[in-house]
């Protein structure tokens, strides 16, 4: 459907534009992302092994088959997100919120397993959920300061402040019937639920049903999100086969295979960083709370100064190295101290690279449909590497997890070498376009068939 132009359309407008969706939604998207991940520290915080019966790779089993669904329904989700609109996220948190609640209540292994696949199969749609609606309201060079905000912020807070919940919680001898870990998992069940619904009435469908946006903003959203010209002329149609096979690009599989390989680190981190820490269960919980804080301070200074020289890769590469520090220090060091001190530089730098590579796949796709289709893949190779995490920490390792950490140390390496692949590609791929090598793509094609080529167009540009 055609819309008039907004009639205010300065930088001034788009900037206080930027602002108020920055006030207004962004908070909100960050918030779910902050609940999902506050499960995932509570499932670290108290292991289960006494009250449940675990024994030997029990805990390991239970948290590999919540990220087998995780990551199996992520694109799956995202096409019905598009179908029926960002009402879905509301969904998937009351639905993930109700699973939490559940899991106070649980009382053997069997229990335990079905919460775990019920929470992959509700969580798994919310990343790559909020990551589509912020393409939808954000012009495409803002994508990445807001996912590189979410991401990092949102998993910093929810360590730092689930880790003081439960500290608090653990203090206290029960509440009605539900003693011990049970406590986290009903408190943070009810808060879930409660925000959810509340989201149902405030998450709006599309920008041009956002309540809080005059009628001019609503346009000049839609005129300056992510490719809004030729390229992403498909926003309201149907997706095909067609365009979900062009989502396959050799960029894209640079990124999914770079988010892939930094969860590995970021979720082994997030679950075991209490043991790893090694105290007692209260003060575990607060020693986890600076390196949290300080790996979402990282990943936004990491983020500005990208946003700033726009560039993604390198700073991709930088965080990387830090990573690279951090984990080396593990490997090598008894020292308790100098251990918690190299806990902040492997995950400070882990967590400045997770956002990089998915923001970077949602830039460089277009048009709509294949960016939702590739943010989804991408997040899907993020939940295999959060497999493989579980795996990286054995109980036969502990405390000192030597192997755990190496394979950590070598999964860094690997990725500082694809985010310098992924930036030689990227000025490869953009200089044969300026050269005209590629505007053999636009022979004999209809309009319609112009329209899907999307990132694939010769007029488009990589972001290096």
């Amino acid at each position: 459907m055609h819309r008039p132009k907004a009639t205010l359309d300065s930088n001034l407008t788009k900037k206080r534009l930027l602002r108020k969706l920055d006030i207004t939604l962004l908070p909100m998207l960050a918030l779910l992302f902050l609940l999902m991940t506050m499960d995932k520290s509570a499932v670290g915080m108290y292991r289960f092994e006494h009250d449940l019966g675990l024994k030997g790779l029990d805990f390991n089993i239970g948290i590999s088959l919540y990220y087998v669904t995780y990551f199996g329904c992520q694109l799956p989700s995202n096409l019905v997100l598009r179908r029926v609109g960002p009402v879905w996220l509301a969904f998937l948190v009351i639905s993930f919120g109700i699973v939490q609640l559940s899991t106070a209540f649980i009382g053997n292994y069997a229990g335990f397993l079905a919460t775990r696949i019920m929470l992959g199969l509700t969580e798994g749609g919310l990343v790559p959920g909020i990551a589509y609606v912020l393409s939808l309201y954000y012009p495409r060079s803002e994508v990445m300061m807001r996912i590189s905000i979410f991401l990092p912020c949102g998993g910093s807070l929810s360590g730092a402040f689930g880790g003081l919940l439960a500290s608090g919680l653990l203090s206290i001898d029960s509440i009605g019937s539900v003693t011990s870990w049970r406590k986290i998992f009903l408190v943070e069940g009810i808060i879930t639920i409660s925000i959810g619904i509340l989201c149902v009435f405030y998450i709006p469908n599309r920008p041009e049903n956002f309540w809080l946006l005059t009628e001019d903003e609503r346009i000049l959203v839609e005129e300056t999100a992510t490719n809004s010209n030729l390229i992403d002329a498909l926003s309201h149609r149907r997706i095909n086969p067609r365009l979900i096979l062009r989502s396959f690009t050799f960029h894209a599989g640079i990124c999914a295979l770079g988010f892939g390989i930094v969860n590995i680190s970021l979720q082994g981190f997030v679950i075991f960083l209490p043991t790893i820490i090694a105290s007692p269960t209260v003060e575990a919980q607060l020693r986890t709370v600076p390196p949290q804080l300080v790996q979402g301070a990282c990943a936004v200074g990491n983020a500005y100064m990208s946003y700033r020289l726009r560039q993604r890769g390198i700073f991709i590469a930088i965080a990387a190295i830090v990573t690279i520090v951090g984990y080396g220090i593990l490997v090598v060091s008894d020292n308790s101290h100098t251990r918690y001190g190299a806990c902040f530089l492997a995950f400070g730098g882990t967590a400045s690279t997770v956002p990089f590579f998915l923001s970077w796949a949602v830039e460089n796709s277009a048009p709509e449909p294949v960016r939702a289709a590739n943010i989804a893949i991408v997040a899907g190779a993020g939940g295999i590497g959060s497999l493989i995490s579980v795996w990286a920490y054995l109980p036969s390792d502990a405390p000192k997890y030597r192997h755990g950490f190496s394979l950590n140390l070598a999964w860094a390496c690997i990725s500082f070498i694809l985010a310098i692949i992924g930036v030689l590609y990227v000025h490869w791929e953009n200089a044969k376009r300026e050269r005209g090598e590629r505007d053999d793509r636009l022979i004999g094609k209809s309009q319609t068939e112009l329209d899907e080529l999307g990132s694939q167009h010769p007029e488009y540009r990589f972001q290096p």
